[in-house]
């Protein structure tokens, strides 16, 4: 080894890790004109309006995504047909849009959720309407790598390792799916057979998924309201609402009992159909709902990780690089009741008479860190569809905003944690307490999970350097040592070229944590040197 060193080969075992890149938010906005449908009569008011977007496929370009989808108008209207007095219509406007991401990559992985700010529907005429919206994307860009740990070397004579063995996250999973639920209702005996659906609501409910060997198990509820045209003209719009229970199990590869998960559920493409019954009467309803999955999944081990090393006979200059990884290192999934009331109508003398249906969905607005957690502020947006006693318009709606803060209790969270915050609605409802005034009764569901950025230092290369007869003669061969503040016997050891071994053979009950003042017999542990 004369005349220069000689390169020791590490171990080294790769951890998948996900890293959060950016994020970054894109307003855009659509005014369009919506005609309606030759076979539908002409519009005089606007009773109820919805929209809804799909994501259909987003494409991650060099500093820009490429976002497909479509945006789903629905429009719930009084015409001025007497004998069709509530129609509906709806029209589906394209979605493509190109957003400057500086910083994404081809390979790296993109989630856009959209939120409905605004939607404003006016008559343009019997025949028109303009629909104005605002629309929020919300854009996080990960980055999907292989962070290379040293655990070991291959050569190991004469050599001194220290480890340590962190706590670290590895995500096993990070894709989207989707699971499809159908069913099959039917009216009640009491109720006139359907004609037309004029307006349908359809909602998730208290939706749990957990995950198995190979499976995913998906249970909840769907709720499902329809306000429809009976057969018989006669007959005022009728209603109904069910509550349908699922149970389904999806194959996943990846799912494992033992992974922690975050996963979340949203409300796809979904429609209901009038079907006939056994007796050939329209009186089936077949609902076919889209669940869209954003699946992760994590592992949390312990990895002995090569920290330091040694040699007694020779020298080693070790040459690190930092890695960078995120641990999770909370989950928690809140619920908090939330209530409110409301005038049904300002200023109008018509009664309230009944709730048909309340439709919503939550928030989270903004989250900081508290003392004992994460202080969370949110609205819920709520579609209120009523009876009112007004014969010229019998149903009426109201848009109603919700706000609300809850503490979701986290034990020793830093500002230095990144946590992701979704809002999803458990529950809701609408009831009258009097002539104008309704109350809405809401759970909100507060899903967070934490995570903690890490840097380590990790050995890339080792190259073994032989000793010159200088250096050798200036370690003492017999020392007495006193422990200062913060020793460690790794560190007394590497320094006066011995083991802990050796040091623990001549010193009787050498444990740790050292005391400063401590006396140490040490002894020169040097052989076969290398010079």
């Amino acid at each position: 080894m004369q005349g220069g060193g000689c390169i020791m080969k590490v171990e080294k075992k790769a951890v998948r890790s996900g890293i959060l890149k950016l994020e970054k938010n894109v307003q855009i906005t659509l005014d369009e004109d919506m005609n309606v449908p030759d076979t539908r009569p002409d519009v005089e008011k606007i009773i109820e309006s919805r929209g809804e977007v799909h994501i259909d496929e987003i494409e991650v370009l060099t500093d820009r995504l490429r976002l497909r989808g479509n945006f789903l108008v629905q429009i719930l209207y009084l015409s001025t047909d007497p004998e069709q007095q509530i129609s509906c219509m709806e029209h589906d406007f394209a979605i493509e849009e190109f957003m400057n991401v500086e910083g994404a990559e081809s390979s790296d992985i993109a989630k856009v959720t959209a939120d409905l700010e605004d939607l404003t529907i006016s008559i343009i005429n019997s025949r028109k309407c303009g629909v104005r919206s605002v629309i929020y994307f919300h854009i996080a860009i990960s980055e999907m790598k292989f962070v290379e740990c040293t655990t070991g070397i291959e050569k190991k004579e004469n050599v001194q390792c220290l480890y340590e063995s962190p706590s670290m996250t590895e995500i096993i999973m990070n894709k989207k799916d989707i699971q499809r639920i159908k069913a099959t209702v039917s009216l009640p005996a009491g109720k006139p057979n359907i004609r037309e659906i004029l307006w349908n609501s359809t909602q998730l409910r208290d939706v749990d998924i957990r995950m198995l060997e190979n499976k995913l198990a998906i249970r909840g509820s769907v709720f499902l309201f329809v306000l429809y045209q009976a057969e018989e003209g006669k007959e005022p719009v009728q209603y109904y609402d069910w509550e349908i229970p699922f149970t389904n199990e999806l194959e996943c590869a990846d799912s494992q009992e033992n992974l922690i998960g975050n996963i979340a559920v949203l409300l796809g493409n979904h429609q209901v159909t009038i079907k006939p019954d056994i007796d050939g009467e329209p009186r089936d309803i077949e609902m076919e709902v889209v669940l869209d999955l954003d699946l992760k999944a994590y592992h949390e081990f312990k990895m002995p990780l090569l920290k330091d090393m040694y040699a007694n006979n020779r020298k080693l200059k070790l040459k690190t690089s930092p890695i960078q990884f995120e641990n999770l290192i909370f989950q928690n999934n809140a619920k908090t009741k939330v209530s409110q009331r409301v005038e049904a109508a300002t200023g109008e003398i018509h009664k309230l008479l009944q709730v048909l249906n309340v439709e919503g969905n939550v928030r989270i607005e903004d989250f900081h860190f508290a003392k004992q957690g994460i202080a969370t502020e949110g609205l819920i947006f709520c579609n209120v569809l009523y009876i009112a006693g007004d014969d010229t318009v019998p149903i009426q709606s109201k848009e109603v905003v919700i706000p609300f803060e809850y503490l979701v209790e986290i034990p020793e969270v830093m500002e230095s944690d990144r946590c992701e915050i979704r809002g999803v609605l458990e529950q809701i409802g609408g009831y009258v307490v009097d002539s104008n005034e309704l109350e809405i009764r809401a759970v909100a569901g507060i899903y967070v999970t934490g995570f903690s950025p890490q840097t380590m230092y990790m050995i890339d290369e080792v190259e073994e350097i032989p000793y010159t007869e200088e250096e050798i003669s200036k370690i003492p061969s017999i020392t007495g040592y006193i422990v200062k503040e913060g020793d460690t016997l790794w560190n007394i050891a590497k320094h006066y070229g011995t083991t802990i071994e050796k040091m623990k053979q001549y010193n009787e009950n050498l444990t740790e944590p050292l005391e400063s003042g401590q006396k140490i017999f040490l002894l020169k542990e040097m052989e076969n040197l290398v010079i």
